[in-house]
């Protein structure tokens, strides 16, 4: 039952489509629980920076810090022992640091503060446990319309290379729907997972004349295959997931009337792999492997060339028990990242 869970969970995790960690140790049956894990990160660039083109796209300047504080919460409460109830959302607070002033915002330095979109899960049981369903929304509290000063900062924490914890507080209102079917295959427990995700317009800027810059994002289809099987007392996972997506449309109004641009993108395709080492000293002792191939995406229907990419994570994370109800973490990450070479964007590097 430990890897049959493991694999129909990792399934549902990739349907979503959340990054949250404490999201992945959902259960399936048992008491509520909960899950409070304040993070602070950190990046620091040298003395001289990375150069950022600012907001307006006339200048530039350079980066010289980026941090952020982070609540995120995550509730798991079973509804009897076929279906169950899932919550997550964060507080964030960012704050990045430039030499010298922005001659847009005028200031030395870009904050963003909130509360991120609050994701709600149901998953339940349909035919005993080998067919599971999975129906999510995705609720639109987090900060969406942003001011030049906002602005500048997403540009920066919202960067894949950085992996901040938060790296954007909204998304508009979205829904997903999704069916899991397993079964066991010998010593391995298999889940194959799809699901359709919609996603709505919402306004991502709204620039100082007033004039509103409206984001329709396309509608996505996630399909995902998860493994696992117990190795002694350890256990060992691996999933694969492809992201196919439909065209998106930004709209942003003008003096002489609305401006409309579509772009489409590519398919990405993951690779992860996990081995939990069973351990009288640790809670938890995890290796894993991630990685994330994103294709060329398109712009006016045309490819874009050298905009695909590749991330690469590995390493080994642990906790270790403080007490009862607390415990320590501690990681070792190495990461690698192509970027995309159509722009140097920090948010693309």
């Amino acid at each position: 039952m430990h890897t049959f869970k493991s694999a129909v969970v990792r399934a549902c995790v990739v349907l979503v489509g959340s990054s949250s960690a404490a999201v992945a140790q959902v259960k399936l049956a048992g008491d509520a629980t909960s899950v409070v894990g304040p993070i602070f990160e950190v990046w620091k660039f040298g003395s001289d920076g990375i150069p950022q083109p600012t907001v307006d796209g006339a200048s530039s300047v350079r980066v010289t810090r980026a941090s952020q504080w982070s609540i995120p919460v995550s509730v798991v409460v079973p509804a009897g022992s076929r279906l169950s109830f899932d919550l997550t959302t964060a507080y964030a607070s960012s704050d990045v640091r430039i030499s010298g002033t922005d001659p847009v915002t005028g200031t030395d330095h870009y904050t963003l503060n909130g509360i991120s979109d609050v994701r709600i899960r149901a998953t339940g049981h349909i035919v005993g446990d080998n067919v599971l369903f999975t129906a999510g929304i995705n609720l639109p509290t987090g900060e969406t319309e942003l001011n030049p000063e906002e602005l500048s900062a997403l540009r920066v924490v919202g960067a894949p290379a950085l992996s901040f914890q938060v790296p954007v507080l909204g998304i508009g209102t979205g829904g997903t729907l999704g069916v899991v079917l397993a079964r066991e295959i010998g010593a391995w427990s298999w889940a194959l997972g799809t699901s359709y995700e919609m996603r709505k317009q919402y306004t991502p800027i709204s620039v100082a004349a007033g004039i509103p810059v409206d984001f329709s994002p396309g509608d996505a289809v996630h399909l995902s295959l998860g493994s696992s099987r117990l190795i002694g007392q350890s256990s060992m996972t691996f999933g694969l997931s492809a992201d196919f997506f439909a065209e998106e449309e930004l709209q942003s109004g003008t003096t002489l009337g609305t401006a409309a641009s579509q772009s489409k993108l590519g398919p990405i395709y993951t690779a992860d792999w996990q081995f939990q080492v069973a351990s009288s000293r640790f809670r938890e002792l995890t290796f894993y492997v991630v990685d994330r191939y994103r294709t060329e995406y398109e712009r006016e229907d045309v490819k874009v060339a050298d905009s695909d990419a590749n991330y690469l994570d590995a390493g080994v994370r642990s906790v270790t028990g403080l007490s009862p109800s607390t415990g320590l973490l501690i990681a070792v990450n190495g990461r690698h990242q192509t970027g995309l070479k159509s722009d140097d964007l920090l948010t693309t590097a």
